[in-house]
């Protein structure tokens, strides 16, 4: 049986992209949508035909022109509000892979490595950025990490533990 249509709207799921190397942190600032001008993770919205992995992973190279692979889950954030509905955000902690930062000139126009004292100077970063910031810089941040799960006859699948 399908799920309920109230299941079907109303509610969006993104990922942010907490890509580290050498103790810095990839951030870019954003030139269009809501929040013009704030420093951030690369980030957007989950496609119907992709996982979380995948997602994140393509909004990274998109936004910032890095390659990275995922580590583990960060942190969640949830919210809801009347104009938006509800929104589900995930931030994975990502590894740099290659590329230099390199902003689409679209929706970011400047993409950087930075350290947290750096990070924290900035004129523009929203509160949720700086505590990803503080956790994916701390060297003894917990995260969940994924694990394949297979089942007979099904499609496997990432299951983030702790």
């Amino acid at each position: 049986m399908p799920p309920p249509e109230r299941y079907n709207s109303g509610y969006n799921v993104g990922v942010g992209g907490a890509v580290v190397d050498n103790g810095r942190l990839l951030l870019v600032r954003r030139a269009s949508r809501r929040g013009r001008g704030n420093w951030q993770v690369p980030g957007g919205f989950i496609e119907p035909d992709e996982t979380i992995e995948q997602a994140v992973i393509r909004e990274v190279e998109e936004e910032a022109g890095v390659t990275s692979e995922v580590e583990g889950v960060l942190g969640i954030r949830n919210r809801y509000d009347e104009d938006s509905a509800n929104s589900l955000y995930v931030v994975l902690l990502l590894k740099w892979v290659g590329g230099e930062p390199t902003p689409d000139e679209h929706e970011v126009d400047q993409a950087r490595f930075f350290t947290l004292d750096e990070i924290c100077a900035l004129e523009q970063v929203p509160p949720i950025n700086v505590e990803i910031a503080k956790r994916a810089l701390d060297p003894d941040r917990r995260l969940l990490n994924p694990m394949t799960v297979t089942q007979q006859n099904r499609t496997p699948y990432t299951l983030f533990v702790g």
